[in-house]
């Protein structure tokens, strides 16, 4: 009798333990396919996310891009043919030679737009003007700054009159002090300051052309369509002394060219009319 009973709950063991084997088998069975059904809807699912995903920093992208450029785009910068289309180049805003024997009309007002307390900028190019001094401060070139760009007609006849004062108190007669002052202050509408398109930095001396401002902007000031307006090996032709810290705006593919073939804005004016030999 005690033997049976012995029996009977051995048996009644196996019974449950094969019930707890069964039922973890089920069990993982379920995770099984729970898990299999995930995978095919993520497998389902993902492209669709990464699209999204991708469409959401392509529109952040956007909206940090430079601003559009006005110029030719660099494979079409015309040569030296003098043809109709380098005609169209040399009537482009961001071209206009102004110098001694080229003015600027006094209702010629450009549309401006503040840099910082007070220097005004062309508004078509401002932005890239910001770049670049954005570009030399991430490569840690802080001391760099906007001392004067636009002037008004008054504004740059005062300062060639205060020049012109400043030689004939050193003995000059009127011709003299006046041919003198304007190889370093150009006269009011014969400035460049009147379109708005340059700019002067830091203290307005060659002591500029020490500085690792000066020696980036020779590097990479092409790339934001700035070039040196008067250099120092190119004064008999612009007519002006060498300026280390004055810099204008022509456009990044004009300015492109004119750092590839060693040219003032004088000489690339002279190379789209067909003058300038390559």
């Amino acid at each position: 009798m005690a033997k049976r009973m012995a029996k009977k709950v051995v048996n009644k063991k196996k019974f449950v333990r094969g019930i707890s084997i069964i039922i973890a088998c089920l069990i993982i069975i379920i995770i099984l396919i729970i898990m299999m059904v995930k995978g095919i809807i993520y497998l389902f699912t993902k492209p669709k996310d990464d699209e999204k995903q991708e469409n959401k920093i392509a529109k952040v992208d956007n909206s940090v891009q430079e601003p559009k450029d006005n110029t030719l785009p660099t494979s079409t910068v015309p040569s030296n043919q003098g043809n109709s289309q380098n005609v169209e180049v040399l009537n482009e805003w961001n071209l206009k030679l102004v110098n001694k024997d080229n003015s600027v009309d006094r209702s010629y007002v450009p549309e401006l737009e503040e840099l910082d307390d007070g220097i005004m900028f062309d508004k078509r190019a401002i932005g890239y003007l910001r770049s670049m001094i954005n570009a030399m401060h991430k490569v840690g070139i802080t001391k760099i700054w906007v001392q004067s760009s636009y002037r008004s007609y008054e504004k740059q006849e005062e300062l060639f009159n205060r020049k012109v004062t400043y030689y004939k108190n050193q003995g000059k007669n009127q011709e003299e002090a006046e041919r003198l002052a304007q190889t370093v202050v150009q006269r009011p509408e014969m400035s460049e300051h009147n379109l708005a398109l340059a700019a002067d930095f830091n203290t307005v001396t060659n002591d500029f052309e020490n500085t690792k401002a000066f020696e980036w902007l020779q590097k990479n000031a092409w790339e934001y369509g700035f070039i040196l307006r008067y250099p120092k090996d190119k004064q008999e032709i612009t007519g002006i002394i060498y300026e280390s810290w004055h810099w204008r705006y022509v456009g990044k593919d004009h300015a492109k060219v004119m750092k590839e073939k060693g040219y003032c804005l004088e000489e690339y004016i002279d190379y789209l009319k067909g003058v300038q030999s390559v």
